[in-house]
């Protein structure tokens, strides 16, 4: 149902008390993801951190208890098509945060990020933010 960005991902991390008491409100029967692309962005953010060791153990501690989408054939099309699509608008956003769009939109899920004006140029594209 709902699928992290990579800011609430870190937001977990850091123990952001209202996000964490957002994910837990939600109870068992609602399914919680992130993407791979997120994944990726989190291996990066912590091989770059001051405790790069200390850190992978917390990212792949988070990776293990959420579900991690890929992209598939369904998602690469709704990628060429939303990116056709902004940048005939000239509305281009950046590749990574246009893949995350695409995993959510092929499966019908809603996206869990502080970046809702970004993220807002994409139609369709169900947003939440936890942080507020």
């Amino acid at each position: 149902m709902y699928v992290l960005d990579t800011d609430h991902c870190i937001e977990i991390l850091r123990g952001n008390s209202k996000v964490v008491a957002k994910l837990k409100a939600l109870g068992e029967d609602i399914e919680v993801y992130t993407t791979i692309i997120s994944a990726a962005e989190l291996f990066y953010g912590a091989r770059r951190s001051l405790k790069p060791e200390q850190s992978l153990r917390e990212v792949k501690a988070l990776l293990q208890d959420v579900p991690v989408l890929d992209v598939d054939l369904s998602s690469a099309e709704r990628y060429g098509q939303l990116k056709a699509h902004l940048s005939e608008k000239g509305e281009v956003i950046a590749d990574n945060d246009l893949f995350i769009a695409s995993i959510i939109l092929s499966r019908g899920l809603i996206l869990v990020t502080h970046n809702i004006q970004h993220y807002a140029r994409i139609p369709n594209l169900r947003l939440e933010d936890w942080t507020r």
